[in-house]
């Protein structure tokens, strides 16, 4: 059953890539705004040597990677979406021809 759920969430939907999307957009906010705080800590001299730099930058790059993925994600979907060939409405039945 969980199987099925899952099927329904990530084939049907585009909500997993716009998700990543705005998962990278929030990692990327969260390391610019950490980026002065390790830079006010060396400063202060209150750090320990590579490691909230190094974490920040991975943190960073993370967040860009994610960014990358869910945008190429939406343009795979949208080609999915048009190569299927839906019409985009369906007439039920017909009055006054």
């Amino acid at each position: 059953m969980v199987r099925f759920a899952f099927d329904a969430i990530t084939s049907f939907s585009w909500m997993p890539l716009q998700a990543a999307t705005l998962l990278g957009f929030f990692f990327s906010a969260l390391a610019f705004l950490g980026l002065p705080l390790v830079i006010i800590a060396r400063i202060a001299g209150i750090y320990v040597p590579g490691v909230s730099s190094i974490l920040f930058v991975v943190l960073l790059l993370g967040g860009i990677q994610l960014i990358t993925v869910g945008i190429i994600g939406e343009y795979v979907g949208r080609i999915y979406d048009e190569v299927k060939g839906r019409p985009l409405y369906v007439v039920s039945e017909r009055k006054n021809v």
